[in-house]
């Protein structure tokens, strides 16, 4: 193929998936290093790539608005053409109608089901996603470029020097960065949240040896936050569950270390170079593991887990035992392990 003038990546969401997408635009990058590459977004999601150096331009699919329906996707169309190369990582209709309209020259797409795996994921029988990793995925649908590869690059995330001066400012009011441990409590799915007692009983360990804490999220995080702090011996140091995606990563790159469940800032610190202790239940780490040069997966070893792709509202046989099996005093020792903390 010769060198497009024009690259779209597609991946619009969400918080890990686009993390993990990012090595395939360091390929292509790589393959096409005079191509002007584009990627498009959700509305909120821009930060995790606006500052990646393989990206020259970012542009939000905004279809609850301005692009909203095939009239505002065929605007869309309008302000992103002419495409010569289109890698679509999301694969849902309104991305496809989108390559419809665009007509590029050459199109790649993830196609994440084929045949009968499309009706069993409708109605709730999804087959279990394990190896390859997804990071290998995405890459993979780009090997006919360049023949298969071994440089598996870690995601790329890159924070700005504004959201480093705020995180900076709110750090500074409250703890030093040098002993920050950040916990993320919440997650979209309730079957890969941790408890919140659990969740509590290591902040207050924590906080035992002397580290600050910072309780982390978003503003759909709030509720389950203030449950850790309700259920906490002692005071985090600061809470924080406000912000942009942005604003989110400075925090998070300016943390000792990062314990979260199976969910994006997981995905956010280990692009950041952060260690993360990432803990699974019921989705495959060999599918969704944080890529980093110290993550470590805690998970408990059971014959119904993984049982999920992405999580779910509740357990299929009523225990959630994957979490809750998931004692605190095992995750204190693998984040005093990475820290270099001995035991008192």
């Amino acid at each position: 193929m010769k060198q497009p003038k024009h690259i779209l990546i597609i991946r619009l969401s969400a918080v890990g998936d686009i993390i993990l997408a990012t090595p395939a635009a360091a390929r292509l990058r790589t393959i096409f290093p005079d191509s002007k590459i584009t990627w498009l977004v959700d509305v909120g999601y821009q930060d995790l790539v606006k500052g990646n150096p393989q990206i020259d331009r970012v542009v939000e699919f905004d279809y609850t608005g301005n692009h909203r329906g095939p009239g505002g996707i065929r605007s869309l169309a309008g302000e992103l053409r002419p495409v010569d190369l289109l890698v679509d990582f999301q694969h849902k209709v309104r991305t496809l109608l989108l390559a419809a309209y665009l007509r590029p020259a050459q199109k790649k797409v993830l196609v994440k089901r084929h045949g009968f795996g499309v009706i069993k994921a409708l109605i709730g029988k999804d087959a279990i996603l394990r190896a390859p990793h997804q990071v290998e995925r995405y890459l993979d649908i780009l090997d006919e470029f360049c023949g298969a590869e071994s440089d598996r690059r870690t995601p790329e995330l890159v924070v700005d020097q504004a959201d480093s001066n705020y995180a900076e400012k709110v750090i500074a009011k409250k703890a030093s960065s040098n002993s920050l441990v950040g916990i993320f409590p919440s997650t979209r799915h309730p079957t890969k949240r941790w408890p919140a007692k659990y969740t509590a009983e290591l902040a207050d360990m924590c906080l035992s040896r002397g580290l600050n804490i910072a309780i982390l999220g978003g503003q759909a995080d709030i509720l389950q936050a203030q449950a850790v702090v309700e259920s906490m011996q002692a005071q985090p140091t600061f809470v924080h569950t406000s912000g942009s995606l942005g604003q989110l990563a400075g925090l998070v790159s300016k943390c000792k270390i990062v314990v979260s469940p199976d969910t994006g800032p997981a995905h956010m610190a280990a692009a950041l170079k952060v260690p993360v202790i990432a803990l699974f239940g019921p989705t495959s780490p060999e599918r969704w593991a944080p890529r980093g040069a110290e993550c470590r997966v805690l998970r408990q070893e059971l014959p119904c887990s993984p049982c999920s792709n992405h999580g779910g509202s509740s357990c299929s046989i009523g225990t959630y035992e994957c979490m809750q099996l998931l004692k605190p005093d095992r995750v204190v020792q693998s984040l005093f392990e990475v820290l270099k903390l001995g035991k008192e």
